[in-house]
C-alpha cells in the first residue's frame, strides 16, 4: 500500500508541538506529525515562531513524505490512523557515510612473475 499525501501546506499544533500532514491510502486518512525532534533536525529552535517552522518544514518536506511513507509500510498495524515522524525516522534516510580511507589502485604484478588466466578462459 502505498500513501498520496495532499498538497497542503502542513499546519503547526501548538498543543502536541508538531506540524501536521495529512496521507490518504485506498480506505483511511492518515495524520502524520513532524514531531519537535525532527523539527530540530532539520534546524528549527525552540524560539522559532510557528510560521518559521512551517516554512522550514515545507522546504524539508520531501523528506518527511519520504519517512513517513517507510514508517507506514513497515507498520505492523493495518489500521494506523497516525504516524509520528520524529528525528530517528530522518536519521534513517541519511546515506550510509562512505569509508574516507584513499583506495589504493591494483598494485601492478611483481616483476618476474606473470599472471595467468584461469583454466576455463584459456
Amino acid at each position: 500500500m502505498s500513501l498520496q499525501f495532499l498538497g497542503e501546506t502542513g499546519v503547526y499544533l501548538p498543543q502536541k508541538d508538531a506540524i501536521r500532514i495529512t496521507a490518504l491510502t485506498v480506505g483511511a486518512h492518515i495524520g502524520c506529525f513532524a514531531t519537535r525532534s525532527a523539527l530540530e533536525a532539520i534546524g528549527c529552535t525552540p524560539e522559532d515562531p510557528p510560521r518559521k517552522l512551517v516554512d522550514r518544514f515545507e522546504e524539508n518536506r520531501v523528506l518527511f513524505e519520504i519517512a513517513a511513507m517507510i514508517k507506514y509500510r513497515r507498520s505492523t498495524n493495518p489500521k494506523v490512523s497516525t504516524l509520528l515522524i520524529s528525528e530517528e525516522d530522518l536519521k534513517t534516510l541519511e546515506p550510509t557515510p562512505r569509508d574516507e580511507a584513499p583506495r589504493s589502485p591494483a598494485s601492478p604484478p611483481s616483476p618476474g612473475r606473470v599472471r595467468r588466466r584461469p583454466a576455463h578462459l584459456r
